[in-house]
């Protein structure tokens, strides 16, 4: 016993003055919020890497808008981090890209996923001091697509060129069917119209589309109405590559459906996109106020870009970047 209180004691008492000392340090040093702070951070990516586990709820969601064609992802985006599959479309009250880009300058969202914004969208964005951070979530493409029963299967961006700009106006001029090519457009201001020219193009000036008649009994005849794609025998229209799968279903394969054209010997198929060899490509993009630091927003936008997000990209049949 006398042994003990003259050795193992003071040892023992020295231990205890030690870790007294160093709590004392640290409290005073600010080192204790510090690693209650690391060890946050830790749990957090603990919790944002388990497929299973809740990143944000419901109430803690930013505020989310989206194009038509990237509605369906930011969906299973939100279904996945809220571990709620009730969310939908409607439920999550979507626009369109241009209302979206609208609400984005306003400050009535807080993040956009949609195509790269026009001059003109830009243009107002400066006009309210908005500058926008974009980061790319999907590759996608732009395509061109006929009916299922005519035999062209591929054309050259030149070939197409001289369809919309007038040189090319029958099938058989470029080894398909003695038929008038019908080349549908899409609406001036629309982002499919603003790629098409920008993209395909470059410059050359495109014919008059063609337009919807009908008469109406106040105004008499309209004919100043862009007519949509038709899916006839002779006809050809374009658009993004995800927003015409869901437009036409292309995943059920249905007969007398559209077919997509290869370009250039190339088909718009997730490999060759993902890959870069398909030759008409642009991006989506994750889209915010540059001056937004919501840590919500950020946690979010985290998230995305994580492993557990890029699978939800493919999962849901997009094309990841």
């Amino acid at each position: 016993m006398k042994k003990f209180f003259t050795v193992t004691l003071p040892i023992f008492i020295m231990i205890i003055m030690a870790f007294f000392c160093i709590g004392i340090y640290m409290i005073f040093t600010n080192k204790l919020p510090e690693m209650k702070t690391t060890q946050n951070v830790i749990e957090q990516s603990i919790i944002s890497e388990d497929d299973n586990s809740i990143i944000l709820s419901e109430e803690e969601l930013p505020r989310l808008d989206a194009s038509v064609a990237m509605q369906p992802l930011m969906t299973a985006i939100v279904r996945d981090f809220t571990q709620d599959k009730n969310f939908s479309e409607s439920t999550l009250n979507y626009t369109n890209t241009e209302d979206g880009y609208e609400k984005l300058i306003n400050g009535d969202i807080d993040i956009l996923l949609a195509t790269a914004p026009t001059e003109d969208i830009l243009l107002r964005a400066n006009a309210k001091n908005v500058e926008f951070e974009m980061v790319p979530v999907t590759r996608e493409a732009f395509v061109f697509y006929v009916n299922s029963s005519n035999p062209i299967d591929s054309l050259n961006l030149e070939d197409i060129q001289k369809i919309y700009s007038g040189q090319v106006n029958n099938w058989s001029q470029l080894g398909g069917n003695n038929i008038a090519i019908s080349a549908f457009q899409r609406t001036e201001n629309s982002l499919s119209q603003i790629e098409m020219k920008k993209s395909v193009m470059n410059g050359l000036e495109m014919i008059e589309p063609s337009k919807d008649i009908f008469y109406d009994k106040t105004y008499g005849e309209i004919s100043d109405l862009i007519m949509s794609f038709d899916n006839s025998e002779n006809a050809i229209g374009y658009s993004y590559y995800s927003e015409a799968k869901i437009l036409y279903d292309t995943d059920a394969k249905i007969d007398s459906t559209i077919k997509f054209l290869n370009v250039n010997e190339i088909e718009p198929n997730y490999e060759n996109i993902h890959n870069g060899t398909y030759p008409i490509q642009t991006n989506y993009y994750l889209i915010k106020n540059k001056n937004n630091n919501s840590e919500i927003v950020q946690i979010f936008m985290d998230a995305i870009f994580s492993d557990r997000g890029k699978k939800i990209v493919k999962e849901a049949g997009y094309i990841d970047n």
